[in-house]
C-alpha cells in the first residue's frame, strides 16, 4: 500500500531528469567561469534555483509526510494517554465502588452478627426462664403429692391406730370390764382420736 504524497522509485525518476538538466547546463556553464569570490552569473542562479527544487521536493516529499506521520503518531499518543487516563479513572471509580460495598458488606454482616447475638441471648433467657419455670411446676406438683401422700399415710395411720386401740381396748375390757364399760370407753377413745385428727 502506497502512503499518500510518497512518490516510490519510478516517480521520482522523471525529477531526477528535470533536475539534472539544469545541472549538466550548469556544469558548462562552470567551464567558463571567471575566477573570483561571489560572481553573479548564470551558474549562481542555476544552483539557487536547483537549490530551490530540492527544498520544495524534500519538502513535498519529505517534510510533509513526516510532518504528517508525526502530527498522526502524536494524536495516537495523545489519544492512548487520554485513554489511559480516562481507563485509570474508571479503575479508581470501580475500586471506590467495590470498597464501598465491601464496607456495606461489612457492616451488614456486623449487624447481623449482633443480631444474631442478641437472638440467642433472647432464646437462652426464654429457655433459663422456662425451666425455672417448669421446674417450680414440677417441684410444686411434688410438694403437692407429698402432701397428698402424707394425709393418705396419716389417715392410714389413724385408722389403723383407731383399730388396733380398739382391739387392746377390746381385750383388756374383755377381761376386767363390763359390756357397759366397754361401750364408754370405745366412744371416749373415739371421741379423743377425732379431736386428735
Amino acid at each position: 500500500m502506497r502512503r499518500k504524497g510518497l512518490l516510490g522509485p519510478i516517480g521520482t525518476l522523471p525529477l531526477l531528469i528535470l533536475a539534472s538538466s539544469p545541472l549538466a547546463w550548469a556544469a558548462e556553464e562552470a567551464a567558463e567561469h571567471k575566477p573570483g569570490i561571489i560572481n553573479l552569473d548564470v551558474s549562481l542562479i542555476l544552483q539557487i534555483v536547483n537549490f530551490i527544487i530540492l527544498i520544495w521536493i524534500l519538502n513535498r516529499f519529505l517534510f510533509k509526510p513526516l510532518s504528517a506521520f508525526l502530527a498522526k503518531r502524536s494524536e495516537g499518543i495523545k489519544q492512548s494517554l487520554d485513554e489511559a487516563k480516562a481507563a485509570r479513572e474508571e479503575a479508581a471509580r470501580m475500586q471506590q465502588g467495590y470498597q464501598a460495598r465491601m464496607a456495606a458488606i461489612q457492616r451488614e454482616a456486623e449487624a447481623r452478627r449482633e443480631e444474631a447475638l442478641r437472638q440467642v441471648e433472647e432464646e437462652r433467657r426464654r429457655l433459663l426462664l422456662a425451666s425455672r419455670d417448669e421446674a417450680e411446676r414440677l417441684v410444686g406438683q411434688a410438694r403437692a403429692q407429698i402432701e397428698r401422700e402424707v394425709e393418705r399415710a396419716k389417715a392410714t395411720l389413724r385408722e389403723e391406730a383407731v383399730t388396733l386401740s380398739l382391739q387392746v381396748a377390746e381385750r383388756v375390757l374383755r377381761r376386767n370390764l363390763t359390756a357397759e364399760d366397754h361401750r364408754r370407753l370405745a366412744e371416749q377413745f373415739i371421741e379423743e382420736v377425732g379431736r386428735g385428727a
